[in-house]
């Protein structure tokens, strides 16, 4: 999630020159872009939501963007913890529609499929794949995301973001350089039925239905899961990117069943940061 909302801000702040070129003409003129890149997450975590190890991610992408707005791309995750080296655990793949973005609105809607491997401990790794829609509305005071998902394992969650921001951004004169700061702050809801499907894809679920019951009543409930807040860095150089994201994530509604450490959340409120290279020709 946090990925995709920095490879946003890096397009926007690639866009922008163009923005403002006329007071007229608003939209964002769309070429076919190809893109790389490879990003470091010093703490994995789902919605605040962690495995036992406390691991890290790297993650190598890739994508294509046609003009028309059409996209895929994928993200292959590789995790470190203390229990084993950097090692693959899944690819993620995403295909969706950018919609045309005018001065004041944008966003997309998105198809992911998750291949994670069968003995992949993260609690994201429950799920197969999710679609969803994210609509942005920008202004000069602060910008208003909204967003709803559906998301797929054994059974089917249902989410919703909202979030708020406001970019500030320097173009530095006679260069194609530009350094850009996103104060963000983010709510996640939704039902959490992944849980059951974690803890069953990780064997530890062959119980009386009477020891499954408060796990399931507490997954379907739909509550806050997080609350977020960043500060998404971004220095773009031509066609070439970095960025720097320090966050700070409060886990809410975490399932708890009381004598029971096996079928209970590990979450906690966490500073992670992410970091990332990248290309878009």
């Amino acid at each position: 999630m946090k990925i995709s909302r920095v490879i946003i801000l890096i397009c926007t702040v690639l866009a922008l020159p163009f923005v403002s070129r006329s007071q007229n003409d608003t939209s964002i003129p769309r070429k076919n872009v190809f893109s790389a890149g490879i990003n470091y997450q010093s703490k994995l975590h789902y919605f605040g939501r962690t495995d036992s190890l406390r691991s890290s991610g790297l993650f190598p992408t890739i994508g294509f963007e046609l003009k028309q707005g059409f996209y895929v791309n994928s993200n292959f995750v590789l995790v470190h913890n203390p229990a084993s080296s950097l090692a693959y655990n899944g690819t993620i793949i995403e295909g969706g529609y950018k919609f045309p973005q005018s001065r004041n609105f944008s966003g997309n809607i998105f198809y992911s499929q998750f291949l994670y491997k069968n003995n992949s401990e993260l609690v994201q790794s429950a799920l197969k794949s999710q679609t969803g829609m994210n609509l942005v509305y920008n202004n000069k005071i602060v910008n208003v995301n909204v967003g709803g998902d559906a998301k797929f394992s054994d059974r089917t969650d249902f989410g919703a973001t909202a979030g708020l921001d406001h970019l500030f951004l320097h173009l530095i004169p006679n260069t194609k350089y530009a350094i850009a700061i996103n104060p963000s702050a983010y709510a996640y809801a939704g039902t959490q039925n992944f849980t059951n499907t974690y803890y069953k894809k990780q064997n530890i679920l062959g119980l009386p239905i009477g020891n499954q019951r408060p796990v399931t009543e507490s997954s379907t409930k739909f509550s806050i899961l997080a609350y977020e807040f960043s500060a998404p860095i971004v220095f773009v150089a031509g066609k070439f990117n970095a960025s720097f994201t320090p966050s700070y994530v409060m886990p809410q509604s975490l399932v708890k069943v009381p004598d029971r450490p096996d079928l209970t959340e590990n979450g906690k409120n966490m500073f992670y940061v992410t970091a990332g290279i990248g290309v878009r020709l």
